[in-house]
């Protein structure tokens, strides 16, 4: 049966989101750093929000934020590591902590005391600009960019590659006083440093070969908007230098120029790779990444946001000028069971060809179609947390069998040697539909004696 997902009417509502974070102090007491919602910093240097003298301590060391599934820690690219409790503990590279705890940055042992729910105000759309999500981190992002869109700060977007994060620049712009104004993005990896510098700052006639006639730059195209930088962390560390220079001055010159022309932009910066580990391993200025990273974002990737397809699908239908399409329940089954290494833009990709082999107005995947998400299906533990790992394992084992029992309780239920309560749990958890089910309670006294039997 196909199904047709409808918009909700665009009503601004306020909404309340709890996110769980707390409170992190040294152990001596000397030094407290309250968690919230936003992302901070831990560590040596002078501007992070919790500095801790100690030479086993990165310049940029972890980071914490209050999340709705506790308060996640991130070790950044540390030298020394981020673990919990004593020698011997696995290290953190990504963990939600909920109770009570002490950690080691380096070798200084930090304490942990997880505080009361706080609810966050949110906005009940579904949508922040053409960003759309339903899930908890993505109406906490949501919340962030809501907060921070109308100012003038520059904020630093990351998130794996396909995850959407050109949009969420000029979401932020479309949000902003400078809306009426030019959203300007260059890509700093897709050209070489001389070019990238003429580019922003523009040159005049003669600067260099091939340089036939002025140009005033990016930057100055961008006056009064937003210049977006994708690819931050592959500038070169001169360049990084001459950026820092206009950043705190407001002022460009031209390549070959020796006049100076005042400017008015905003910046936005992305990367995929973490910016932290670049200061770290000197390949990014420390006093950039504090000057640019003032708001920090992360989008979450697709695999963590599995919910969210389809109003992801109907928003991708709707840009491709095929709002009339609908997805069939079985289609919307297999999709929910990759992993999408390739994020939104994968999605988008897969969108595009099934739409070439669409017949009617019902979306349906052709033969050739799920060897091609195979092929790229190529994600490793390495993209995931151990929570994350363990969840994706969860999904992948209940999306198969799921297909395999054609969706019967009942069946999934005996075969996984649960009780069938559970199972509806799995499917509520992955958005999934109950088949008609003809089970009794006899089944899941059934399957609890098989899983005693199994061990």
């Amino acid at each position: 049966m196909a199904r047709h997902f409808e918009s909700e009417a665009t009503v601004k509502l306020p909404d309340l989101l709890s996110v769980l974070g707390g409170r992190i102090e040294t152990i001596d007491r000397s030094a407290t750093l309250n968690v919230g919602v936003e992302r901070q910093l831990i560590g040596r240097a002078a501007q992070c929000a919790m500095v801790l003298d100690d030479k086993t301590v990165s310049a940029v060391h972890a980071e914490v934020q209050a999340t709705p599934r506790g308060m996640r820690l991130v070790d950044i690219g540390s030298r020394n590591g981020v673990f919990l409790q004593e020698d011997g503990e696995p290290r953190v590279v990504d963990a939600y902590l909920v109770g009570p705890c002490v950690f080691r940055c380096g070798q200084r042992r930090l304490r942990f005391v997880p505080a009361a729910a706080q609810e966050i105000v949110v906005d009940s759309r579904k949508q922040f600009g053409s960003l759309a999500g339903t899930t908890p981190d993505m109406l906490s992002l949501f919340s962030v960019l809501q907060r921070y869109a109308p100012s003038a700060l520059p904020i630093v977007i990351t998130g794996e590659t396909g995850t959407g994060k050109e949009r969420v620049a000029r979401a932020i712009h479309d949000a902003s006083p400078r809306r009426a104004k030019a959203f300007v993005p260059i890509n700093c990896a897709a050209m070489p440093d001389s070019l990238l510098e003429a580019e922003l700052f523009g040159h005049v006639k003669g600067a260099f070969t091939g340089a036939d006639r002025d140009r005033s730059g990016l930057f100055v195209e961008a006056h009064g908007g937003t210049l977006f930088f994708d690819e931050v962390a592959e500038m070169s560390p001169s360049l990084q230098a001459k950026l820092l220079r206009v950043l705190e001055n407001g002022e460009v010159r031209p390549v070959g120029s020796a006049r100076i022309q005042r400017v008015d932009v905003r910046t936005l910066f992305a990367t995929h790779a973490e910016l932290g580990e670049a200061v770290n391993s000197g390949r990014f200025r420390e006093d950039l990444y504090f000057r640019i990273a003032a708001v920090s974002v992360k989008i979450p990737p697709l695999r963590s946001r599995l919910e969210d397809l389809p109003l992801l699908l109907e928003n991708i239908l709707a840009d491709l000028g095929r709002p009339d399409v609908r997805i069939d329940d079985a289609v919307l089954g297999k999709l929910r069971a990759r992993s999408w290494p390739g994020n939104i833009r994968e999605l988008r990709s897969v969108v595009e060809v099934a739409l070439v082999g669409a017949r009617g107005r019902v979306l349906s995947l052709p033969d050739s179609l799920p060897s091609l998400i195979r092929a790229r299906d190529q994600s490793t533990s390495d993209a995931f947390g151990y929570d994350d790992a363990r969840r994706e394992f969860k999904r992948r084992y209940c999306m198969g069998l799921y297909a395999a029992c054609r969706g019967n309780v009942s069946q999934m239920a005996k075969r996984a040697r649960r009780q069938r309560t559970a199972v509806r749990g799995w499917l509520q958890e992955f958005g999934l539909t109950e088949a008609s089910d003809s089970g009794s309670e006899e089944a899941d006294e059934k399957a609890t004696r098989g899983e005693k039997a199994g061990g």
